[in-house]
């Protein structure tokens, strides 16, 4: 997927006579020609700006966590205490989606003891969620002591005010390592760790929905009896509702990798092992890409004592779960010190820190490519790293960025298009002390980054930055699904080969990305930017009526097992599904479905990656066999509709940008001659939506719309095109 823009630096009525015969001047046939391949692009991102302040520096402030909520805002998470430590402050502070600065520190509670397991959470909505466990009963760091209360504060999406804390459980009990993480839904789930008779355990406990209660704790592993959980249970939530949760479960000799899946509204699989029999693991790590590809990382040995082990991977494809066999990590030596991050693509890198003969201690980094490959190992660094100190997170882009603390100092470096940036970039700007941080992307793809550093002799302040803003990248034109701002065709093969055509701007089609797999029964509906990411995207129905949203690379091939989001079931109660363009006058691209009784719905995009209810426009379109949306023809922003009836005839309905459609007009005859009609966008470059249309012996024709909502006479595109089973 190329960078964004913010990482790197668009008939008069015809005779049935005129159509079938062609008459008029024809243009040359315009042939098929290959694409080219893209120049290799340069790993850089645009300049950091300045740091600023989120604290006063008088205090010691530990930095938590830091995520991106759904709307793009940042929210950072720390310990504060006073240099005597008499007290600590659990403290949030948020910079809004639409804004580069940050808001005042909020105290969300004053802690009974130093010691608190915490963690944000962020849900579809935009809301984000802090979850922390308290220690009434500690006596103080060398005096812990069992008993824990569980609480959670959020911020609604968009809101500038935190909720009361309400409690998620309490138990008297030894439990720690508490997780917290949102479903799509607005269902949260709960894991911990709970200890009894000296053994450990997970247990979890499911919130289904804002405002009701938390469900009664239960035990997800399975008790040992010699053994039990070793180490912090791992927990993510898929975009597409399923919950995962990980853990190491064994003896002191020998343990397993087991996983647990919970779907929306359902029960926890039983724990399944991922790793091999007979060894140990160690620091395990899991991680979630975007379109639901998962990682798990851990290192093991056969020998605990000996002090040497095995940095492996196990990964999972979207839509599935079941685990692939763990695999060596390329040569990656690192033990627990290791973090993992999973883009949309299924790409997973490693990041992690371990000690070499030659140069002592260094950040060093490779990536398992989603077909199996993997990246030469490369050393970030060029200094003492310490082995516990890093960061890495994946924007919607695909591009990795790291963080970690080199030589007492805090350093970033971005992978953008499969390489890594020449040369770190330094962020913190203290002189002594260490600097400590953590890195995530906010809504336009940017890196932000917020990191403790030294301001006294005890005590520190936190600091954040992020690169500076660039223009935003202007939304993708009507039917450009290569990126080049032209109009593109998408043909599929009866085999299930999916094939951009790609717009020449001079009439042709060339032949563009491909991606095999797709079952022949698919429906296929070129859409607009439903995903948000600034390159329009497909809608893909099975035969099973499930629609799912297949995000756009600008550029790269619509894969089944690509970036996706299911938008549910259904949909096969429609005989037609098209997409327009803008029928509502938001700017953003609307659908159409239509019933085999004739009525015909409107689905409008809601700017969150799916759709609004839908929106009853009509009856009696079943006089019609074909309805196709063709984006903007009379040069008024909206979306319109061609319509062809049983007798040939084409009719133009023109969208009036408030939903809905002026009576029809009609376009012109014999239009029964072809076998199918497609909008194809600005195919000749005079910024003009344009028509093709493929008759029965293969041969495409194109229609030049003059943006008035008329065509010219047919120009013969070229033959061969009944090799497609559908062009949309």
């Amino acid at each position: 997927m190329p960078r964004s823009a913010l990482l790197r630096h668009s008939i008069a009525a015809v005779t049935a006579a005129t159509l079938l015969a062609g008459v008029g001047p024809l243009a040359a046939t315009a042939t098929a020609a290959p694409a080219t391949a893209a120049a290799t692009a340069a790993a850089q991102i645009d300049p950091w700006a300045a740091s600023v302040p989120l604290t006063d520096g008088t205090a010691i402030h530990s930095l938590v966590d830091l995520k991106t909520a759904k709307d793009g805002a940042i929210v950072a998470l720390w310990h504060r205490s006073p240099v005597d430590h008499s007290k600590n402050d659990l403290v949030v502070a948020v910079r809004p989606a639409v804004s580069s600065a940050w808001g005042a520190p909020h105290v969300l509670a004053e802690l009974p003891s130093q010691r608190s397991d915490a963690n944000l959470t962020v849900s579809a909505d935009g809301s984000v969620t802090a979850g922390w466990m308290e220690y009434p009963n500690d006596g103080g760091p060398e005096n812990e002591k069992p008993g824990a209360v569980w609480r959670m504060s959020t911020l609604a999406a968009g809101g500038t005010t935190w909720s009361a804390a309400s409690v998620i459980m309490t138990d008297p009990g030894w439990v720690h390592s508490g997780q917290l993480a949102g479903s799509p839904s607005g269902e949260l789930v709960a894991v911990w760790q709970k200890f009894s008779e000296g053994k450990a355990g997970v247990w979890s406990s499911v919130r289904p929905a804002p405002g009701e209660a938390w469900s009664e704790p239960l035990r997800i592993d399975e008790p040992l009896a010699d053994g039990g959980v070793n180490g912090s249970p791992e927990l993510v939530y898929s975009d597409q509702g399923t919950a995962t949760l990980a853990f190491v479960q064994g003896t002191g000799r020998t343990g397993e990798v087991k996983v647990s899946d919970r779907t929306a509204g359902g029960t926890w699989t039983t724990p399944v092992p991922v790793s091999k029999a007979g060894m140990y693991p160690t620091g395990l790590t899991l991680a979630i890409g975007r379109s639901g590809h998962a990682a798990l990382a851990w290192a093991t040995t056969d020998d605990p004592t000996s002090g040497s082990s095995t940095q492996v991977l196990a990964v999972r494809p979207a839509g599935s779960l079941t685990w692939g066999a763990e695999e060596p990590a390329n040569g990656f030596r690192t033990g627990a010190w290791r973090e993992v991050a999973v883009n949309g693509r299924g790409d997973v890198t490693l990041l992690g820190v371990a000690a070499d003969e030659a140069t002592g201690f260094g950040a060093r980094t490779t990536t398992r490519s989603a077909t199996g490959g993997w990246s030469a190992l490369k050393t970030l660094s060029s200094g003492y790293v310490q082995d516990d100190q890093f960061d890495l997170t994946v924007g919607a882009d695909d591009t990795f960025h790291a963080v970690w603390t080199q030589e007492k100092t805090l350093m970033t470096s971005s992978r953008v298009d499969g390489v890594w940036s020449a040369a770190p970039t330094r962020l913190s700007t203290h002189t002594s002390g260490y600097s400590l941080g953590k890195v995530t992307t906010d809504a336009a793809d940017r890196p932000v980054a917020v990191w403790e550093q030294s301001s006294g002799d005890f005590t520190n302040e936190l600091r954040a930055a992020t690169t500076a803003p660039a223009p935003v990248k202007p939304l993708p034109k009507w039917r450009d699904h290569s990126g080049d701002g032209k109009g593109d065709l998408l043909a599929l093969t009866p085999a299930g080969a999916l094939t951009v055509r790609t717009g020449t701007g001079t009439g042709g089609l060339g032949t563009g990305a491909t991606a095999a797999g797709w079952p022949a029964t698919s429906t296929v509906v070129p859409f607009g930017d439903l995903s948000g990411d600034r390159c329009n995207d497909l809608l893909v129905r099975s035969s099973t009526g499930v629609l799912t949203r297949h995000d756009g690379g600008c550029g790269t091939a619509f894969a089944p097992g690509g970036p996706q989001r299911t938008l549910g079931g259904g949909w096969n109660s429609y005989n037609t599904l098209t997409a327009p363009g803008d029928l509502t006058g938001d700017g953003r691209t609307d659908l159409l479905a239509r019933t085999p009784a004739g009525e015909l719905w409107m689905y409008a995009d809601d700017g969150a990656g799916t759709f609004k209810s839908r929106v009853r426009l009509g009856g009696g379109w079943q006089i019609f066999n074909s309805v196709v949306g063709v984006g903007d023809l009379n040069g008024d922003k909206a979306g319109d509709l061609l319509a062809r009836d049983t007798t040939g005839v084409l009719w133009r309905y023109d969208g009036n940008g408030k939903g809905a459609f002026a009576s029809r007009v009609r376009v012109g005859g014999g239009w029964q001659a072809y076998n199918a009609l497609a909008g194809v966008g600005d195919l000749t470059g005079d910024g003009r939506a344009d028509l093709v249309a493929r008759d029965t012996t293969g041969v495409l024709w194109r229609y030049d719309g003059d943006g008035k909502g008329a065509f010219a006479s047919r120009v013969k595109v070229g033959g061969g095109w009944q090799m497609y089973k559908t062009l949309s």
